[in-house]
């Protein structure tokens, strides 16, 4: 990926090599030009021409150095800049790609990590790290060249010491590349802790576990501490070992330029043009130290980058998507058997149901029985086998990911609300432009039109993260207002009415009857009280279908349906003489 970025912005580089080469051919100038000053000296010239002369170039070497300095940055900073937004663009566009298993298997604070630290990473390896690295390599190739053409002699001595360099830098270079890994992961480690953490700040206050979860949050910094102090003792060393072999030159230069002084073989002028270039090379040999952090903490992130760039979406779109009339919402589910990867008993066993367009289905029965998995099949979160699940007669596998969810509206369990407006919540699934009554006429629907207009901002209020400024009935029927307001042919509830009172659920269930009508529907519930109404009623237990009818057929074959409708007939009786009964909600 390095290589694939650098030929991508190869021109803003281009030019920023080039403004960084001009910088440093000035830099190099000025020991040249004082030696030549110190040599009219030591001549004893009669005329200041050639001083003044050598004093112009060292000022317009000055000017020169400084418009081009400006360039290299620009150029160098800001296309690093442009590269991360490239990156985290492209990040962002394929995580949307993947599938729910992808996001089951990693957690969120990783990809966060991911999509942020690794992202300042890779521009400072682009950036600055980039620049030290031709920088430095210009020095390397230059100034040497310059020594040699000095004094050969005086320059060997100086530079025996340098063939190390290399050596040195690869070998350290792979260690700060692994440890550089591993912290990039100690902080995605840490992000994830303090994302559950915030997201589940209820929790941890109604169960008083702040202390608790302070504790593990510092177990985990703790361990990003010790391996960010294991790093900065490798880092911390690599520049002084290499000041050290330019000092070693040093001694070298002293020695042996000191006794060409006095034999006469070199002038003065060399002398301290030699040790101003010996001083120069101190500098790339710090910048290659910087550099080779810089890039291996680059390159640790870059790989990480890389890893979710090359997962591949389990579940796609196919090369030749059937090309169909507009959907009429008519479902047939035939033989369908699923089992999710690594589980030991299928989540679906041979279940089988049609329902004609327009028409609804309900879908009741005990805690992971498979309920939510097969509405989850439907829109092809999961991928269902082939020929198992058919929308108006045609494979679901054989519709674009794109026609085929913009099909359904859906309102998942697990409520789900944005930190922005409930204006642009409801409107989440319209495109731009569409206008408000038809989200008002939605919320009126979901009767919960009232409660917005009675807050200040009425539908302009922003909520707070997931909805945190709602009641939990309220953010249900935000998320029904939202899913009616796509208009869609089918319409899947998931338990969407768990947590608001009967009476609002049957104003909501008849007003939903009138809104759409000719609509197809699939409602998942424990009450059984909200299904009645449906066409037809499948009752799963352990992933199979072991009752199915309508609510009168259930009814009367006395079985599961007909026990459990008698049970919860009988909690609604005491809960309306005001006796209280115990909130247990499981099927039995």
């Amino acid at each position: 990926m390095f290589w694939s970025f650098i030929r991508e912005y190869w021109k803003p580089f281009g030019l920023a090599v080039l403004s960084l080469a001009i910088v440093d051919v000035m830099d190099i100038l000025p020991p040249l030009l004082i030696k030549s000053a110190i040599d009219v000296l030591e001549k004893g010239g009669e005329t200041m021409r050639p001083l003044l002369i050598v004093s112009g170039c060292y000022i317009l070497a000055g000017l020169i150095q400084g418009v081009f300095r400006y360039y290299w940055r620009k150029f160098f900073l800001g296309t690093s800049h442009v590269i991360a937004y490239d990156l985290r663009r492209q990040l962002f566009e394929h995580l949307q790609t993947l599938s729910f298993g992808y996001f089951n298997r990693n957690k969120t604070g990783e990809l966060m990590s991911r999509l942020t630290n690794d992202i300042d990473e890779i521009r400072m390896m682009f950036g600055i790290g980039l620049l030290l690295m031709m920088d430095a390599l210009f020095y390397f190739l230059t100034v040497p060249f310059i020594m040699l053409w000095l004094s050969p002699r005086l320059a060997l001595y100086i530079l025996i010491p340098m063939p190390f360099v290399p050596i040195f830098v690869t070998k350290v270079g792979r260690i700060i590349h692994d440890k550089s890994k591993i912290v990039q992961e100690r902080i995605a480690e840490l992000s994830t802790r303090a994302q559950e953490n915030f997201s589940g700040i209820r929790i941890v206050k109604g169960f008083h576990k702040e202390e608790a979860q302070v504790a593990g949050f510092n177990r985990t910094s703790e361990k990003l501490l010790g391996e960010k102090l294991s790093l900065a003792k490798i880092e911390s060393g690599f520049n002084p070992a290499l000041e050290l072999i330019v000092g070693i030159g040093a001694f070298f230069l002293i020695v042996a330029g000191g006794m060409r002084v006095i034999s006469g073989e070199i002038t003065i002028g060399s002398f301290i043009a030699f040790q101003s270039y010996l001083l120069k090379m101190v500098w790339p040999m710090t910048a290659v130290g910087l550099c080779i952090n810089i890039h291996q903490r680059g390159m640790a992130s870059l790989g990480r980058a890389a890893e979710v760039l090359n997962e591949k979406p389990e579940i796609t779109s196919p090369s030749d998507p059937v090309a169909h009339p507009p959907i009429a919402g008519e479902i047939e589910v035939r033989d369908l058997n699923f089992t999710f990867p690594g589980a030991s008993k299928p989540c679906l066993d041979h279940v089988s149901f049609h329902i004609p367009g327009g028409q609804s289905l309900g879908l009741v029965g005990p805690i992971g029985c498979g309920k939510s998995t097969l509405l989850h099949l439907l829109l092809r979160l999961h991928d269902p086998p082939p020929e198992s699940i058919f929308l108006d007669g045609i494979d679901i596998r054989r519709y674009s990911l794109q026609e085929l969810r913009g099909a359904f509206g859906y309102v998942p369990q697990d409520t789900f609300l944005f930190s922005d407006s409930i204006r642009e919540n409801l409107a989440f699934g319209l495109p731009d432009g569409s206008p408000p009554e038809l989200t008002a006429a939605c919320a009126r629907a979901a009767q919960i039109e009232n409660e917005i207009e009675a807050l200040p901002d009425k539908f302009a209020s922003i909520l707070g993260e997931r909805g945190v400024n709602l009641s939990g009935g309220q953010k249900q029927r935000v998320a029904i207002a939202r899913a009616l307001a796509r208009d869609p042919r089918v319409l899947l509830l998931d338990d969407a009415t768990s947590a608001v009172d009967t009476d609002t659920e049957e104003r909501i269930l008849t007003a939903m009857r009138t809104f759409f009508c000719g609509r197809t529907s699939i409602f998942v519930s424990h009450r059984l009280v909200t299904v009645q109404n449906a066409g037809q009623i499948l009752f799963l237990e352990n992933g199979r279908v072991i009752e199915q009818g309508t609510h009168n057929e259930l009814r009367s074959l006395g079985g599961r349906y007909s026990k459990l409708w008698e049970k919860q007939r009988l909690k609604r009786e005491l809960e309306s003489n005001g006796i209280a009964s115990s909130p247990e909600r499981r099927l039995a």
